[in-house]
């Protein structure tokens, strides 16, 4: 802080023709950090001397103590002095009687920082180049004192910033050991638990995790190739040994011949992102291991299951062909439900097996959306009547064929399905570009969804009230949104309750 204070004033008192000298306020350590060359030559000292003397009455005849305890006290007092005798003494004892002005600086809170004194002839009077001088001074203080109040904010927000500040001097070539800390704030010395004194101690060496000693070293060669590192993961090492995991940003400080003084570095504490981290990388392995089982029921659902639900299908179906005849009609009429029902379990399970493993090892292939039509028109078996216009704006693309025609045909089905009358269903597809993504909309005159429900129409085993005598399993627009979700693209709903239905989805080109 001296050393600023003496380089701000320096080149006014090297430059100042008239005795002056400038005094850090501190009774218990003296110091002259600034003082002009005329002053230096009537007391006949060396700049180191001048530098040196112990005491403010060094400066002063023992014949003029007595005064110079009045100037000060009066100084003190009213935050200046004007006009006050006093009698310097030369390196050799000699008397300079002169008259004392002071001039203080002080901080925000009143202290007085340090002293400006102008000495002079006795009873002479301030010629205007001196006063020019002076005010020169004055101006040159409040400054100063400006200035410190900048410094200070800014110091402050250094000191207590939430982030680690420090600056490194020396490269080390291979070995770390050399390199030390000479500034930190206190942000550094309280994450790992030091004070600063402790920190300024030590090497970087000794502030490293053992863990991270190899990364440290790639670290280092890229600096001194790339002159700076941005959010480079490290872990230190706390005082009482635990890990802080830090990311560090870094810059080198080089001199006129480019070689290395040190870094400017901020380090920030990432302990909160690391256990993040590992948490969801826990996740994503317990994730991992549950969709692996989740996949094994579902293979078990599609082989082992299937067997036993065809088989009371065929049977029943059996029964039907060789007792229809003697069989009473109202145990024809529960075979047929136990058809039925069959019929729908293995649907659920087929929709199942789709909603949770579907489209894992589907290709990218030449698509027309037009072909995809046709071909779920026949699978689906349309009746003839139901009307599907399609308006596509786009030739054919490369895309996962197979996943987009089961959106698709989802779509159809239910616009069919779900119409009060299946004959008279109208469904519109249209296809256009829309930068990144192809865009598709399928719209029907069905029975249309309440907009209470539009969210939930896409959640898994979900079924409207309205629709309770249509067949399905409750998966259709769930596997929908899933096979366009795991894309990367989105899917909207608009509709009225009775006024049919528009999906809206992107799928990405």
């Amino acid at each position: 802080m001296e050393k600023n204070h003496s380089l701000f004033f320096e080149d006014f008192y090297n430059k100042s023709p008239q005795l002056r000298l400038m005094a850090i306020n501190n009774p218990y350590n003296f110091k002259i950090v600034n003082y002009s060359p005329s002053l230096l030559e009537t007391l006949g000292y060396t700049p180191e001397e001048m530098t040196q003397l112990p005491s403010r009455q060094s400066l002063y005849h023992p014949d003029c103590y007595d005064m110079l305890e009045g100037a000060m006290n009066l100084c003190l007092r009213q935050g200046f002095l004007r006009d006050y005798p006093v009698i310097l003494s030369t390196k050799h004892g000699d008397k300079v009687f002169v008259s004392q002005d002071v001039l203080t600086t002080k901080d925000k809170q009143g202290n007085i920082l340090f002293y400006h004194c102008f000495y002079r002839k006795r009873g002479s009077n301030l010629d205007p180049i001196i006063e020019h001088e002076q005010q020169i001074l004055e101006s040159l203080n409040k400054s100063f004192i400006e200035s410190q109040e900048f410094y200070q904010y800014f110091y402050d927000f250094y000191e207590n910033a939430p982030d680690m500040f420090a600056y490194i001097e020396g490269t080390g070539g291979e070995n770390i050991d050399s390199v030390g800390i000479t500034n930190c704030n206190n942000t550094f010395a309280q994450k790992l638990g030091y004070s600063k004194n402790e920190i300024l101690s030590l090497s970087m060496q000794d502030l490293y995790h053992p863990d991270c000693l190899e990364e440290i070293a790639r670290m280092r060669a890229y600096c001194m190739e790339h002159d700076e590192i941005k959010n480079w993961e490290l872990t230190l090492k706390k005082k009482n040994g635990e890990k802080l995991h830090v990311a560090l940003s870094a810059r080198r400080k080089k001199d006129d011949n480019g070689n290395t003084l040190g870094c400017i570095s901020l380090w920030r504490d990432i302990s909160d992102l690391v256990e993040t981290r590992q948490k969801l990388q826990n996740t994503n392995e317990l994730l991992v291991r549950q969709n692996e089982e989740i996949k094994s029921l579902m293979h078990l659902i599609s082989h082992d299951i299937q067997s036993p639900i065809r088989a009371i299908y065929n049977f029943t179906q059996f029964i039907l062909d060789e007792s229809s005849k003697v069989l009473p009609e109202s145990v024809i009429d529960f075979l047929n439900r136990i058809q039925t029902n069959v019929m729908r379990l293995q649907s659920l399970t087929r929709d199942l097996l789709s909603f949770f493993i579907g489209g894992e090892t589907v290709g990218i292939e030449e698509t027309d959306v037009s072909s995809i039509i046709e071909q779920a028109v026949s699978y689906l078996d349309i009746p003839p009547t139901v009307k599907i216009t399609l308006e596509c704006k786009v030739p054919p693309f490369k895309a996962k064929k197979m996943l987009l025609s089961q959106v698709l045909c989802n779509l159809i089905s239910n616009a069919v399905k779900y119409h009060p009358i299946p004959e008279q269903a109208e469904i519109y597809i249209k296809v256009e570009d829309d930068s990144d993504y192809w865009r598709f909309i399928v719209k029907d005159n069905g029975i249309g969804i309440a907009p209470r429900f539009h969210q939930t129409v896409f959640e898994p085993l979900t079924r409207l009230k309205i629709a309770k005598n249509v067949d399905g399993s409750g998966l259709g627009l769930a596997i929908v949104k899933k096979l366009i979700t795991q894309e990367g693209g989105q899917i909207s709903l608009i509709s009225q309750e009775g006024k049919g239905a528009t999906f809206a989805f992107t799928w990405p080109k």
